[in-house]
């Protein structure tokens, strides 16, 4: 019922202050009455064995702190927002030179092409909870900003915004950065093959109804627009042209049509990046803010709650909330109030809640298969 994002976070965190207050009050009142019940106990065998024995027996008293014991932490579904949103329907029509077009408008650009490897990844079965079998086919789309140098968008610099974008997209086929770039006139350039992983998410986490992904360089595309966020403006709208929204949107349209892509597995970089060191959010922070989710056809991608806190306890900072725009996302505060209720579901507190849930991700981390994800700390710069 609460509008306003930042209220709500604020009234989510005052709510697990209480609670975590609650479960302190409990545990002291269950271990005094623990002690209530063994100190009569003794009392009784003291005063039976007292005749027989003329002597005391001397009861030392349980230790008055709260165990941690291992918690039975389910791999639980980040709750949806919104209802999935339809897969649509496109083709290619025509392949002449270096350019593909495509039924709904589209048009790529393969005069950058380049290879790496052959994808193939090991997603972690949630519903089997143990790693599947080695895929070859994308599961979803990392979105992300080059952060390259902008020159103005004008008329008169004509020859410098092309000459600046051909720079850009040399200096990304020479490191493999991104599947797709989309620069500042809307073309879309195909620049790692769709069958081979690049170089764009480094340590990431996300997951959908079935799978965990880490290290989304394997698992998921990468699509660039050339565009900067600065931190001092991330809270404007103005980071990519109209043309690349359009032409955003026809890429994701034939992208999701071709590999039967969930419009949950659209994401941004910031909201799949990690730090598993700190265990925060956002080691990288492009699209934290202003990505045209709605436009691009993917209905409320920032509702969806955020799998590396629900599934891990990763947290986040003042720093990551500033590269928002100083702005809460919503599937940021929908994933506290999940891990709140889990934590009560448990009958712990919060913190030893989220601590058990990083014990979990370490061992999970470590389990996965390397040869899955070799290139899974590759990042840009």
């Amino acid at each position: 019922m609460i509008e306003d994002d930042v209220e709500r976070l604020r009234f989510v965190r005052q709510s697990i202050a209480a609670h975590e207050a609650a479960a302190r009050r409990r545990a002291m009142r269950a271990l005094a009455a623990r002690d209530t019940s063994r100190r009569r106990f003794y009392l009784s065998v003291r005063i039976l064995f007292m005749a027989m024995l003329f002597a005391v027996a001397v009861v030392p008293q349980a230790p008055r702190r709260m165990l941690l014991r291992p918690l039975p932490v389910p791999l639980t579904l980040p709750r949806k927002i919104a209802t999935e949103v339809a897969v649509p329907r496109v083709w290619l029509v025509a392949h002449q030179g270096t350019v593909e077009t495509y039924s709904n408008g589209l048009r790529v650009d393969n005069e950058f092409l380049t290879r790496t490897r052959a994808r193939s990844f090991h997603p972690f079965d949630r519903t089997q909870g143990r790693t599947s079998a080695a895929e070859t086919q994308p599961a979803g789309i990392v979105f992300h900003t080059t952060e390259s140098r902008m020159d103005p968008f004008e008329p008169n610099q004509n020859s410098r915004l092309q000459r600046d974008g051909r720079n850009l997209l040399a200096y990304i086929v020479q490191h493999h950065f991104y599947h797709f770039v989309i620069d500042r006139f809307g073309r879309v350039f195909r620049v790692v093959a769709e069958t081979d992983y690049a170089n764009h998410a480094g340590q990431s986490i996300w997951a959908d109804e079935k799978n965990i992904y880490w290290g989304l360089n394997q698992s998921f595309l990468g699509v660039a627009f050339e565009a900067q966020t600065e931190t001092e403006t991330a809270g404007s709208n103005d980071i990519a042209t109209r043309a690349q929204i359009d032409a955003a949107r026809v890429l994701t349209e034939m992208l999701r049509a071709k590999y039967h892509i969930a419009a949950m597995n659209c994401v941004t970089h910031a909201q799949v990046s990690v730090n598993p060191q700190t265990m925060r959010l956002g080691y990288h922070t492009d699209w934290a803010a202003n990505f045209p989710f709605r436009e691009v056809g993917l209905g409320d991608g920032y509702g969806t709650p955020i799998a590396a806190l629900t599934l891990f306890g990763f947290d986040y900072d003042s720093a990551f909330l500033h590269a928002n725009g100083r702005r809460v996302w919503q599937g940021l505060v929908t994933a506290e109030e999940q891990l709140v209720r889990e934590a009560a579901a448990h009958g712990t507190t919060l913190n030893l809640y989220q601590r058990a849930l990083r014990q979990r991700f370490h061992a999970w981390k470590a389990n996965q298969d390397s040869a899955a994800q070799e290139e899974a700390a590759a990042d840009r710069p």
